[in-house]
C-alpha cells in the first residue's frame, strides 16, 4: 500500500498515467474468482486478457521509464500549477544523447530549476517559492533529479479596478461583462485568469463594431512585502465601425443581385466578423465558387464605414455525376445526374436526375430561378415520371409542381405549392386511376452542428395539400404529413436519435378510393425495421396490404461513437399505417446496428427483430450511400 501512495504523489517522466493502473490490475484474481463462481468462464477469460494487455503495457511504460539514464521527480505540486510546472522542467533535447547524459549540462539544467519553478508558479499566485534540488546517480547508472517545491502563501488582490471609456463605454453587453469580471478583492492573484478575462472584453468590444478598442491601462501591481496585488484596467473603446460598400472581383459570370443573395449583413449596418464568416460560408457551401476571400478594409473606411472586397473564383457550371448506393429497400441503385448552375449567366439552376432500381425507377428534371431576397428565397417548377413495384403495391406516376419557398428565418423555409399528378397503381385487388390537382403549404426548418456526422440538432418538414373536384380532380380529400428527427448528445460519446413520422388524411368523397400514391405504408431501413419495405398496413378483403389513410411511425435510437468514423446503436421502432385511430395494429422492432461514416454519406447495417407477436422474424437491413 506504501508503494502504491508512493507512486501516486510523484509523477516520473515517461511512466505519467501509469500508477493509476496498478490498484486496479491488482484486483485480477478477486474478480476472476467471483466470475468463476458464477461460471461464466467466457467472461473471465475475457477480463484476464484485457487485464494481462494492460499490465502488460503499463509494465512495459515503467520498464522503459526505468531504463532512462535521466528522471525528474516532482513533488509538493498537483493540478494546474505542477502541469505548467512539467513543462517547463521537460529534459532539453540534446542533454541525454545516445544513452549518454552531459554532466556540465545537466549540472546548468540542475542550477537553473528553482528559477524556472518560480516563474511557471508566478502566473498563479505564488512569488516566493521555495525549490529544493538534489541529483543522485544510482549504482546503475541512472541519474535522478529530485524537485521539492513548497509553493508558500499566494499573493491575493487587494483591488480590482475595471472601467471603460469612449463612445462605447455604455453598451449594455460590456457593462455586463464588466461587472462579471472573474477576480475580485481576496482572490488569488491567477494572471491567466486575467489575461483571458481581459482578452474577452476587448473581442466583445470587436463582436459589437468597436475595431479600434484598446487598453489605455493594463497593469498588475505587485507588492511582496504585502503579499498583495492591484489590478487596474481601462479600455478605450473608439468608435464603432458599420458595413460599407460590397465590391465583387474575380472572374465572375453572375449578376451582382444573384450574389448579393449570399450576404449576410446590409450596408450601414454594424460591423461584424462572425457575418463576414457566415458569409464566406453562404458563398463556399453554394457549389459554385471553388475559391472565396473576403477583404474588409478598415485602413480604408471613411466615417467608420468599412468597404468589403469579395474575390471570386467560380467552379465550372456544367457537372455530370453518377452514383451509386444499395439499401435492403431497393436493392443496388444507381443515378445519373445533370446539373447547370448557371443557366443563362442569370443564376438559374437545371437539374435532370435519373434513378434506376429493382423497386423504384424514376426521371426527374427542375429548374429553379432565384429569388433576390436570400439563398432560400426561389422559385421552381419539377416534372417527374416514376415506377415504383413493392410486395404490396404497384404505381405508375407523372406529376409535376411549381413551388415558390422563402426563408422564415435561420434555418426556416415556408413555402406554397401547386401539383398536379396521374396516376395508375394497384394495391391488393384495389386498383386507382385518377388526376389530382393539389395546393398545399410547406413549412421546414434544420438545426445541425455537423453535415456529414452531426451530435447535435433537429430537422422537421410539415406539408398540408387538398384538392377538390371543384379544382378538377377526381376525387376530394386534405391530407396532413410531417417528418421530423432530433440527436440529442449524451457524455461518454452517446447519443440519442428520435425520429416520427405521422400523417392524417380526411376524404370527403367517400365513393372514390384515395389514391394509392397519398396512401401510407410502414415498414423498412427508415421506418420499422424487421419488417420488409411498405410491407405494413391496413388490408383488403383477401388479406393483402392495401395502404391506410394515417400513419403514426416512431423511432428511437442510442449510439456510441467509436473513433472518428464508427459507431454502434441500439434501436427501438414501433408504429403502423392504419384506417382508424380507434383500430391501431402497433407493429414493433428492436435490434443492434453498425455504422460508418463516409465523406458521400453512411454505411448502416441494422440487425432487426420483430417483437410483440407470436412468431417473431429476423431481419437485415443493410445501406450504402444516400437515402433515395
Amino acid at each position: 500500500m506504501g508503494d502504491s501512495e508512493n507512486i501516486h504523489n510523484r509523477d516520473i517522466y515517461g511512466i505519467k498515467g501509469c500508477a493509476g493502473v496498478f490498484p486496479v490490475t491488482g484486483g485480477i484474481p478477486l474478480s476472476c474468482l467471483a466470475i468463476k463462481k458464477n461460471k461464466n468462464r467466457e467472461r473471465a477469460l475475457y477480463l484476464i486478457v484485457a487485464y494481462s494487455m494492460i499490465l502488460y503495457f503499463c509494465l512495459a511504460n515503467v520498464l522503459h521509464a526505468a531504463g532512462e539514464p535521466l528522471q525528474v521527480v516532482i513533488e509538493g505540486l498537483d493540478g494546474i500549477e505542477r502541469t505548467n510546472v512539467e513543462a517547463a522542467l521537460a529534459v532539453p533535447s540534446g542533454l541525454v544523447n545516445e544513452g549518454s547524459v552531459d554532466k556540465r549540462w545537466l549540472e546548468r539544467f540542475k542550477n537553473e530549476i528553482p528559477q524556472k519553478v518560480n516563474n511557471s508558479l508566478e502566473p498563479f499566485g505564488y512569488y516566493k517559492a521555495e525549490t529544493l534540488t538534489t541529483l543522485n546517480k544510482s549504482d546503475d547508472g541512472i541519474y535522478r533529479l529530485q524537485v521539492n517545491v513548497k509553493k508558500g502563501e499566494p499573493v491575493r488582490l487587494a483591488a480590482v479596478s475595471v472601467s471603460a471609456a469612449g463612445p462605447g463605454a455604455g453598451e449594455k453587453a460590456l457593462t455586463e461583462l464588466m461587472a462579471k469580471f472573474p477576480l475580485r478583492k481576496g482572490d488569488v492573484l491567477r494572471q491567466d485568469i486575467y489575461e483571458h478575462a481581459k482578452g474577452g472584453l476587448q473581442n466583445k468590444m470587436v463582436d459589437l463594431g468597436y475595431l479600434d478598442a484598446s487598453f489605455s491601462v493594463h497593469k498588475i501591481d505587485v507588492s511582496l512585502n504585502k503579499m498583495e496585488a492591484q489590478i487596474f484596467l481601462v479600455l478605450q473603446t473608439g468608435f464603432q465601425y458599420r458595413f460599407g460598400d460590397v465590391a465583387f472581383s474575380g472572374t465572375i459570370s453572375y449578376p451582382q443581385s444573384f450574389l448579393r443573395r449570399y450576404l449576410q449583413f446590409k450596408y450601414d449596418e454594424v460591423f461584424s466578423y462572425e457575418k463576414l464568416a457566415n458569409t464566406q460560408a453562404n458563398l463556399t457551401n453554394s457549389d459554385r465558387f471553388r475559391e472565396v476571400i473576403i477583404n474588409a478594409e478598415k485602413e480604408k473606411a471613411v466615417d467608420y464605414l468599412v468597404p468589403i472586397e469579395i474575390v471570386l473564383v467560380p467552379s465550372l457550371p456544367k457537372r455530370f455525376k453518377i452514383g451509386i448506393g444499395y439499401g435492403t429497400d431497393t436493392g443496388p441503385r444507381g443515378s445519373l445526374y445533370y446539373q447547370d448552375v448557371n443557366i443563362a449567366r442569370r443564376g438559374h439552376e437545371l437539374l435532370a436526375e435519373l434513378t434506376v432500381s429493382p423497386v423504384l425507377q424514376g426521371i426527374a428534371t427542375r429548374y429553379t430561378i432565384p429569388g433576390q431576397k436570400d439563398t432560400d428565397t426561389l422559385t421552381s417548377f419539377k416534372i417527374a415520371a416514376q415506377a415504383e413495384d413493392t410486395q404490396s403495391y404497384t404505381i405508375n406516376l407523372v406529376s409535376t409542381e411549381i413551388e415558390r419557398s422563402r426563408s422564415l428565418g435561420a434555418g426556416k423555409i415556408g413555402s406554397l405549392f401547386m401539383q398536379m399528378q396521374k396516376e395508375h397503381s394497384e394495391a391488393g385487388n384495389e386498383r386507382t386511376n385518377s388526376f389530382l390537382v393539389m395546393p398545399g403549404l410547406r413549412f421546414s426548418e434544420r438545426r445541425f452542428d455537423k453535415l456529414l456526422r452531426p451530435s447535435r440538432g433537429f430537422h422537421y418538414q410539415t406539408e398540408l395539400k387538398a384538392t377538390t373536384k371543384e379544382l378538377g380532380s377526381d376525387t376530394g380529400f386534405m391530407q396532413y404529413t410531417l417528418k421530423g428527427e432530433v440527436i440529442i448528445p449524451l457524455p461518454k460519446r452517446f447519443s440519442i436519435l428520435t425520429r416520427v413520422q405521422a400523417g392524417a388524411t380526411w376524404q370527403g368523397d367517400t365513393s372514390r378510393d384515395l389514391p394509392i400514391t397519398l396512401r401510407f405504408f410502414a415498414g423498412g431501413d427508415n421506418s420499422i425495421r424487421g419488417y420488409k419495405y411498405q410491407s405494413l398496413g391496413p388490408k383488403g378483403d383477401n388479406g393483402e396490404i392495401t395502404g391506410g389513410r394515417n400513419i403514426l411511425v416512431g423511432n428511437f435510437e442510442l449510439e456510441r461513437a467509436i473513433g472518428n468514423n464508427w459507431g454502434i446503436a441500439a434501436f427501438y421502432d414501433a408504429g403502423n399505417a392504419f384506417n382508424n385511430y380507434s383500430n391501431i395494429d402497433l407493429a414493433q422492432g428492436a435490434g443492434i446496428g453498425c455504422r460508418y461514416y463516409t465523406p458521400v454519406g453512411p454505411i448502416r447495417v441494422d440487425f432487426a427483430r420483430q417483437i410483440g407477436i407470436t412468431s417473431p422474424g429476423y431481419r437485415i437491413h443493410f445501406s450504402i450511400g444516400m437515402e433515395l
